[in-house]
């Protein structure tokens, strides 16, 4: 990467961060995110793109070596266990080493989203009683007009079209001309 291309990219991120803050604030009480919960990061394939990797592995370099050698761990069990989903090896403590320099999926992470035919899709977390279970029908799995109007709550849950797909093409990312470059899996990167 070049600086330039670092650059733009972190014009594009701190936009990105700017507008997740919004929504986060719109949506807080459906919303329970804090520090130390982890659960998004204890499952997933965590997919980004080639200069979001060249990012999170800049934040990797700038780490202490034990720390660096702890990941380099989770890497190799991770590759050994061959899977789908797994957790994050950036994850210790359940605390993200590279929170600064983590990729567009896990800024995104936690609120309403859609799949590819418009249904709503709730966060992983939201089966375990966090994000938006106050709404979530557990046996149905999914969003309860019936716990919402219950739950007198002050914002209507929003469902927001935030897939890498559609981050990575926005008007601000072809304004600054960022080459995300291939999208693959975290693993397939290490």
């Amino acid at each position: 990467m070049t600086d330039l291309d670092i650059e733009n990219y972190l014009t594009f991120l701190n936009s990105i961060n700017g507008d997740m803050q919004k929504i986060f604030e719109y949506q807080k009480e459906y919303i329970h995110c804090k520090k130390g919960c982890a659960h998004c990061c204890k499952q997933g394939d965590y997919p980004m793109s080639e200069i979001e990797f060249e990012y999170l592995m800049s934040g990797f370099n700038n780490l202490e070596e034990k720390t660096k050698e702890i990941i380099k761990n989770n890497i190799e069990n991770i590759k050994k266990e061959a899977k789908d989903s797994y957790i994050c090896p950036f994850l210790i403590d359940n605390s993200c080493s590279v929170y600064e320099y983590r990729p567009i999926v896990c800024r995104t992470f936690g609120v309403l989203t859609e799949d590819s035919k418009g249904n709503p899709t709730f966060p992983l977390c939201t089966p375990l009683g966090l994000n938006f279970s106050a709404i979530y029908d557990k046996d149905k799995k999914h969003l309860s007009s019936e716990l919402y109007y219950k739950g007198k709550f002050k914002n209507d849950p929003k469902i927001f079209r935030l897939s890498n797909k559609v981050v990575m093409n926005l008007p601000l990312a072809k304004k600054l001309n960022i080459q995300f470059g291939e999208a693959k899996r975290l693993i397939d990167f290490l």
